[in-house]
């Protein structure tokens, strides 16, 4: 399934949290795109459960169920 939130910085960072440092990778990507730059700030400081809810609107927005968002990157996320 070719999935365009796939391509948000948010979900890049999901997926780098598997594979690497997802705060060097949004670092990096800061650099090139204006949304990565402002997903970052938004995230900064944040508890995890900030950071949940921040994702959970998100695949609301998009109508996609967090948790199969989720396993799309293989993340099994804590309840």
């Amino acid at each position: 399934m070719n999935n365009p939130m796939m391509n948000h910085p948010i979900f890049q960072v999901m997926n780098a949290m598997r594979t690497g440092n997802p705060v060097q990778i949004m670092q990096q990507a800061a650099g090139r795109n204006p949304i990565a730059a402002q997903t970052l700030q938004a995230i900064q400081g944040k508890a995890p459960g900030q950071l949940r809810q921040i994702a959970e609107n998100m695949a609301k927005e998009k109508g996609i169920p967090l948790d199969q968002l989720a396993g799309q990157f293989g993340l099994t996320l804590p309840k």
